[in-house]
């Protein structure tokens, strides 16, 4: 018997002693491993993106799809900041005159390319250079009215302007093609004519790999003079599918959606544990555009009636579950100049819209439920697509519900994407469009001059109106505020006045991401997304 308790005895020392060299092995060998492994696994934040993205369209003066790349690698002279600010980017300060039509910017010093060379004014006038002549920058002031550039210093330029014009500094902040890329972005170093070969930008981002038409790989610029980023890598994968976006989220293919989830989907992220959405005010509006050419449209009452019979209260409740906004004039309150007193609009009125079709001599004499006037019944084409705006489906089809009601027929068309746009752009094929206004720094001067104002020997895209073409011209020259803000009155009240377009619906911005992300803060502009360099993985 005290034999065995002695082998007992030594056999439960022998283990403590096992456990406890054990726990000193953990702690000096497999838990610095453990460390060193951590230290070694890259941080990789994988993004969906909707448009292509073709090498070539990296070129900051290439009207590309997805704004994205032009944000994480290159930089403006001037940052569109919060509240619609003009902030400093690559120029610390800049001086105007009282005509508004000489600029000196006072560039920062120290700055570099991802290519380790240096940022400094000859770049900025090789930058411009390129910009102007080019497609990508016909409708830009700060291109076509630019006279002359002169380098007063290293780090000093000075721009001359042939006219006053209010938007310069906006137009400077742009993605594209406004920023700055190295010399030795094309094929001869510092010469403009010479053809694009790569991305090389200031930004805090820069290149690593790209496959045109599935993803591209960045990288933090090792030059990068402000905030580092604290990921290793982003990854932009092409999901083109909106559907196909969910289900990527889903699984954890992919981190965060920059893509438009389809409205039916948001319960199934909602239920989804591992995700969540960041939720933003847009400075964005989905509306009808008219086609000037079909003469149903050239009658008011038409384009009244149209108004009147879409109900945009119940596209916020009943289609969109109560997210964004219904539409009264063309543009948010969130747009600059755009003020709850001049956002006019046409609350839903199914009796008034049927009185106006019949002041204009509609009636629905064979009893089909849709109005004609000499025979021709009041039907129309109305495009979209879906590609990028999954939601324009379903507010097509609510909005054709919503026109029978009156006696309006309407023919829903899907359009591939480039059809729909070529549809826009080049040949006006369609009766009805649902289009988008442009965000941030782009409204409300730059989409109204894009839209619903008429070179001279052009044509305007939308809808033009004399008047409304001068209102825009006087505006874009007033250096005065006080009186800018009351010509953007006169502008928003023709616009509610003569029915240039239906209005439908302000759209919240909401962005899906996995829980594992941190640091998720929205970005001063819708095209920026968020704050690439503050995110973080929490493993």
């Amino acid at each position: 018997m005290r034999t065995k308790h002695v082998v007992k005895v030594g056999t439960i020392l022998f283990v403590i002693l096992f456990l406890a060299l054990s726990g000193c092995t953990d702690k000096s060998g497999t838990s610095e491993k453990r460390e060193q492994i951590a230290a070694t696994q890259e941080k990789v934040v994988t993004i969906a993106i909707s448009g292509r993205n073709r090498l070539l369209n990296f070129d900051a003066v290439i009207a590309s799809e997805d704004m994205i790349p032009y944000e994480l690698m290159y930089e403006p002279l001037v940052k569109y900041g919060q509240n619609g600010e003009y902030e400093p980017g690559l120029a610390e300060k800049w001086d105007i005159s009282e005509d508004g039509k000489t600029y000196i910017f006072h560039l920062r010093q120290g700055v570099k390319f991802a290519d380790g060379t240096d940022f400094n004014a000859d770049a900025v006038l090789f930058n411009i250079t390129r910009w102007q002549g080019k497609s990508a920058t016909s409708s830009l002031s700060v291109a076509n009215e630019l006279t002359d550039i002169t380098k007063l210093d290293d780090y000093t330029v000075k721009m001359v302007f042939t006219k006053s014009y209010y938007p310069f500094l906006t137009e400077l902040s742009y993605p594209r093609p406004c920023r700055m890329l190295s010399p030795g972005a094309v094929a001869t170093s510092g010469d403009s004519k010479a053809s694009f070969v790569k991305p090389i930008g200031t930004g805090p981002w820069m290149l690593e790999s790209n496959e045109d038409g599935v993803e591209s790989v960045f990288v933090p610029n090792p030059y990068y003079y402000g905030e580092k980023p604290k990921v290793d890598k982003l990854v932009l994968k092409v999901i083109s599918d909106p559907q196909s976006r969910v289900m990527a989220l889903q699984s954890g293919e992919i981190d965060f959606s920059d893509g438009d989830i389809p409205v039916e989907s948001l319960p199934v992220i909602k239920a989804t544990q591992s995700l969540d959405i960041l939720k933003r005010k847009g400075t964005k509006s989905y509306y009808l555009m008219f086609n000037q050419d079909n003469q149903m449209l050239l009658d008011m009452n038409v384009r009244r009636a149209l108004n009147y019979a879409i109900d945009k209260e119940s596209i916020v409740t009943n289609l969109f579950d109560g997210s964004g906004a219904a539409a009264s004039g063309i543009f948010p309150t969130t747009v600059s100049y755009v003020t709850q007193e001049n956002n006019k609009g046409y609350a839903y009125n199914l009796s008034k819209a049927k009185e106006l079709l019949a002041a204009s001599g509609y009636a629905d004499s064979d009893g089909d439920g849709i109005v004609e006037k000499n025979g021709e019944p009041l039907t129309f084409q109305l495009v979209f697509q879906n590609r990028e705006y999954a939601e324009w489906k379903p507010l097509c089809e609510f909005v054709q519900a919503g026109l029978k009601k009156a006696g309006i027929g309407i023919e829903l068309q899907l359009f591939e994407v480039n059809a729909y746009y070529d549809a826009i752009w080049k040949n006006k094929d369609f009766d009805l469009i649902i289009y988008r206004t442009y965000e941030d720094s782009w409204n409300p001067h730059g989409f109204l001059t894009s839209l619903f104002y008429q070179p001279e020997g052009g044509k305007a895209v939308g809808w033009y109106d004399q008047m409304l073409n001068s209102y825009l011209d006087e505006v874009l020259a007033t250096v005065d505020e006080s009186i800018r803000q009351q010509e953007y009155d006169q502008i928003f009240g023709l616009m509610h006045d003569q029915a240039m377009c239906a209005p439908l619906y302000y759209p919240e911005i909401q962005y899906v991401y996995n829980k594992r992300l941190t640091g998720i803060e929205s970005a001063p502009t819708s095209y920026e997304v968020i704050e690439w360099d503050r995110l973080d993985i929490n493993e």
